[in-house]
């Protein structure tokens, strides 16, 4: 379809989240905006009953996305910054989609989760998917970021504080700095017990500790450690002794919702 076409179909409809020259995410600020919280927790119940801009968004997202219309998305930051968003957004609908949930997406199945991220399909740019492969594949693999695990919300209390705006392309790359800083910065995430000499850190940095390594790496740190990498998003005073021996805290799973 071309960029002409496009924008005279879209013309005749009111607040559309695609435009001629950009996809857009301010539908899903205005959903942050409106149900979360400044703590991140989501009013799920409410959204249950007013969810006409949230629909509008996902319908975008199901529709488009970088692989069908790269266009739209001429930067590797606005490609980035739609799947995190999409990636986000696809969770709430799966909560909307369990109820909404009350207790815990992770329930259900005999692997916890699995129902939810694998065997749930989601639509993105007109593929059939599911949350854990978007993570994996459209976000992990192709970005190879670890900071997107300092945005990506799984609906749980130990997840990344949800913001109450969409990633913008635009400011990407300081939000997602921002966003990692204020993950290592909370006591829930990186809690240091300075007499035992033990850094406990969350439950994330184990999951995924080969892509934090892996980025420490690329920047010249032959023998990295989690706590380099924690260490470089803390304020210098706050910086973790390398002879800290690391724990993991464990991981709650109870919905994020306010």
């Amino acid at each position: 379809m071309s960029l002409l076409l496009l924008a005279i179909l879209l013309s005749s409809a009111p607040g559309a989240t695609v435009t001629a020259s950009r996809f857009s995410h301010d539908d899903w600020t205005n959903v942050l905006f409106r149900f979360v919280d400044e703590h991140g927790l989501v009013d799920y119940q409410a959204l249950a009953q007013d969810r006409v801009i949230l629909d509008r968004y996902l319908s975008a997202v199901r529709s488009v996305s970088p692989k069908s219309q790269p266009e739209l998305f001429p930067a590797p930051a606005d490609q980035l910054a739609y799947y995190l968003n999409a990636y986000n957004a696809l969770v709430f609908d799966g909560v909307l989609m369990r109820g909404p949930e009350e207790e815990s997406v992770w329930k259900g199945g005999l692997i916890s989760g699995y129902r939810f991220f694998v065997a749930m399909k989601v639509i993105v740019g007109g593929e059939k998917t599911n949350l854990k492969k978007l993570e994996d594949k459209m976000i992990r693999r192709q970005f190879q970021d670890p900071r997107v695990h300092a945005a990506l919300n799984c609906a749980s209390i130990s997840c990344p504080r949800l913001p109450r705006k969409a990633f913008d392309p635009e400011h990407v790359d300081d939000e997602l700095d921002a966003a990692m800083r204020e993950f290592v910065g909370n006591e829930k995430n990186v809690r240091v017990d300075h007499a035992s000499q033990v850094v406990y850190l969350s439950r994330i940095f184990s999951w995924f500790a080969e892509d934090f390594l892996t980025d420490e790496k690329g920047r010249g740190n032959e023998r990295p450690s989690l706590i380099d990498y924690v260490n470089r998003y803390r304020s210098p005073e706050a910086r973790i002794s390398e002879k800290f021996k690391v724990r993991f805290l464990e991981y709650d799973k109870g919905i994020n919702s306010g």
